[in-house]
């Protein structure tokens, strides 16, 4: 990707310079096959993709979108709040609005509502459903982590395994979430690391609403370092069943709350 020579990102705080050489904001035109009529929040997501903007980019300020898209700053504000919500733009008060950087937040709140109702109606199948995603990616990814990971990115592996077992349940759920980040980080697929963090987050997030049974400290470590024995080995075959066998537990747990909870139906 070329440089443009852009110092726009947002830095604990820190907002780079506006890009001097952004090309002047023209008439947005309607995007082919859509309604007749677009929205102003149609409109504003022409603008930054025909701007050539990226994520953490500031957009052009309120007064030139106005003018750019012919509405009142009331119309361009409340469309720019509806992209908030939908993670298209971020809001950030004192600074300006910046192009988002999280593809995937704004289906967390939504997945997240819908699985805790689920588990308050002792209907376990959202979260066999979540276990399930998160096993067909995984299975694929690490696949391709037992061929492409490093000699550092193994050890980086065993260290926080070492700290999963050191620090036992109190840290069990930071260790147990970074071991699988680092699995796949040194792959390079973003948004399969953003879905991950989604059905992540949710799971979590719901299994306090559930009395599911406790997870054998000892046998979590365990499954943990047969799957990085299988990594070690580059064997793309036995990593794959090592994580399956590690997701098929996680789901008999759930089978077993829901038949605590009197129903094993979805």
């Amino acid at each position: 990707m070329q440089d443009t020579g852009r110092r726009t990102s947002y830095r604990g705080g820190n907002v780079g310079p506006v890009p001097a050489q952004r090309k002047p904001l023209a008439p947005v035109s309607p995007t082919p096959g859509r309604a007749a009529r677009p929205t102003v929040q149609d409109r504003i997501v022409d603008l930054v993709i025909g701007t050539d903007l990226g994520p953490g980019d500031p957009l052009p300020a309120e007064p030139e979108l106005m003018r750019a898209l012919g509405v009142s700053r009331n119309s361009v504000r409340e469309a720019l709040k509806g992209l908030q919500a939908l993670g298209i733009v971020d809001i950030r008060h004192g600074y300006g609005t910046y192009v988002g950087t999280a593809a995937l937040r704004s289906m967390a709140p939504g997945l997240l509502f819908h699985s805790r109702l689920a588990v308050r109606r002792s209907n376990p199948q959202a979260l066999r459903d979540i276990v399930e995603m998160r096993a067909l990616m995984e299975s694929g990814l690490i696949r391709r982590a037992a061929v492409e990971l490093g000699p550092e990115d193994i050890a980086r592996l065993h260290t926080e395994l070492d700290a999963l077992e050191a620090d036992g349940d109190s840290g069990r759920a930071g260790h147990d979430r970074r071991f699988h980040e680092l699995l796949y980080e040194p792959l390079g697929n973003a948004l399969a690391l953003q879905l991950i963090a989604l059905f992540w987050d949710v799971y979590r997030t719901t299994e306090a609403d559930m009395a599911k049974p406790r997870t054998d400290h000892a046998q979590v470590v365990r499954q943990h370092r047969q799957v990085l024995a299988a990594l070690e080995s580059h064997d793309p075959d036995a990593a794959a069943a090592r994580i399956a066998e590690h997701f098929a537990d996680v789901t008999a747990r759930i089978d077993l709350w829901a038949g605590r909870s009197g129903t094993g139906q979805g």
